[in-house]
């Protein structure tokens, strides 16, 4: 009796296709698709971290929550995602967007 031993199509073996599962993962999670085993889906941020980390074959072990998070979050800016709730506004950014929400809402009262 032979023992065949079968690897696994879906675990990347270099780098960038380890980040590339990993930001299509994330994608998943930021589109509301990615689902856990449950068939429900993973809500939570740090969950969908967890789900990427392994599907790329990558482990949680030695590194923050903080360093996870801050290494999705490159790599997905990485490929011209952006997020919002990253985003830094500066004053004057957020003084404009105030701005012109009350130019939206007095053209709402004019017509």
């Amino acid at each position: 009796m032979t023992i065949e031993i079968h690897e696994d199509a879906a675990m990347p073996e270099n780098k960038k296709a380890k980040q590339a599962k990993i930001a299509k993962v994330m994608r998943e999670f930021k589109s509301g698709i990615l689902m856990g085993s449950d068939k429900k889906p993973i809500t939570n941020r740090k969950q969908a971290i967890a789900v990427a980390l392994s599907s790329a074959g990558m482990s949680m072990a030695g590194k923050s929550d903080a360093y996870w998070d801050s290494y999705v979050m490159t790599m997905m800016q990485g490929e011209g995602e952006e997020e919002e709730e990253t985003m830094d506004e500066t004053a004057g950014e957020a003084r404009c967007k105030g701005y012109l929400r009350t130019l939206e809402k007095d053209r709402a009262k004019k017509r």
